[in-house]
């Protein structure tokens, strides 16, 4: 693979380091990309190459300390679907990285529309440089694996969701009415059997209706299972966090495990704002002057969190007394769609202040 370099570039390839980089801060920008990384060097405000290499945090690790010997290296990349094994391998070998969130990388028109690979590690480069930057939370290797559990179980879900509507679907588009004490929620394993019934008293539709029966109970099964493991690593890992947060009202195993797992440590949020930015129960808003505008709910936020506590929270308001009064309240002046969000955000205050304190939720208490 041929490389990319600047002119003033890489001085020393094949020779002596003209250039004495002890206790000189090198800022690298990291384009990262499945089979390659193209990286930008910056230094003083001059850029000292833009070069293209093979996807191995080695190799970077390589040229970086044999051009650049005795330097201070800060380095950044974008999140993306591989993860943090980069910044973890770059922060063993003694280098400092950080990962930010894409969105949150400054950029201009012209940079918007002529858009490659080194203008963007460059891009990132410079904004490093300037102190622009704040990094996303890197989480340690083993609560990144436990978390995988938790997401493959949503994954289940949805899958089995998804399927099950699909052969709901099929049922209607060929006329199969489905009886009055099946047509609900519930899929019991007397109405699978039905639909297997159905399939096989027509034979032009039986492959079709007992594949997708199998497909069901196989997903079941799955997220049988899924949730048995779950299970044993809240006992093995989390037990006493997750017995806490449950005695918060409408806070169930599910969601107890889902916020443990995706927040890890709650002491890393400096307060509560921060972890309300986080979940996102906040709005988006366009100030300008005197016009203030709301654009509703932010689109940044945890998705599958933060819907989790919206969910709780209709639970919430039936078990809790002083949520219910106060959910009556808010309802006087805002749908109840609207007053909902700000009980779970009352919610997950309350959440908060039961796992870093370690007193259980009480009851009625309306403050």
């Amino acid at each position: 693979m041929k490389k990319q370099t600047s002119a003033a570039s890489e001085a020393g390839l094949k020779g002596k380091n003209i250039i004495d980089f002890t206790s000189k801060t090198i800022y690298v920008g990291i384009d990262v990309h499945k089979k390659d990384y193209q990286v930008a060097k910056l230094c003083d405000g001059l850029c000292l190459g833009n070069v293209r290499m093979n996807a191995s945090a080695e190799t970077l690790i390589k040229h970086l300390q044999t051009h650049y010997p005795g330097a201070d290296f800060k380095c950044v990349y974008e999140s993306c679907a591989w993860g943090f094994n980069l910044q973890r391998k770059l922060t063993k070998a003694g280098m400092d990285c950080m990962v930010v969130h894409a969105a949150d990388v400054a950029t201009n028109d012209k940079e918007r529309k002529r858009k490659t690979d080194k203008v963007d590690a460059l891009k990132l480069a410079q904004s490093l440089a300037s102190g622009y930057l704040k990094a996303i939370h890197v989480p340690d290797e083993i609560s990144q694996k436990q978390r995988s559990l938790m997401r493959y179980r949503s994954q289940l879900a949805s899958d089995l969701t998804r399927t099950k509507n699909r052969l709901k679907g099929a049922l209607k588009f060929n006329d199969i009415a489905i009886p009055e004490q099946y047509d609900n929620g519930h899929w019991s394993k007397n109405f699978l059997e039905w639909i297997e019934q159905q399939g096989l008293n027509d034979p032009h539709l039986c492959d079709t209706l007992v594949l997708m029966v199998g497909h069901v109970r196989l997903l079941r099964q799955q997220l049988l299972e899924t949730e048995r493991a779950l299970r044993r690593l809240a006992r093995n890992h989390y037990d006493e966090r997750i017995k806490l947060a449950m005695t918060v009202p409408g806070i169930g195993s599910t969601t107890a495990m889902l916020f443990v797992l995706e927040i890890g440590d709650i002491n890393r949020f400096k307060n509560f704002d921060a972890l309300n930015d986080f979940i996102g129960f906040c709005p988006d808003t366009a100030d300008s002057g005197e016009t203030y505008r709301s654009r509703g709910m932010t689109t940044r936020r945890h998705k599958k969190l933060r819907s989790g506590f919206v969910e709780a929270s209709w639970r919430a308001i039936r078990i809790d007394p002083a949520l219910l009064q106060t959910y009556q309240e808010l309802t006087k002046r805002m749908k109840g769609v609207h007053a909902i969000i700000r009980i779970a955000r009352k919610l997950l205050r309350r959440l908060r202040t039961v796992l870093i304190t370690g007193v259980p939720y009480q009851l009625g208490v309306t403050q």
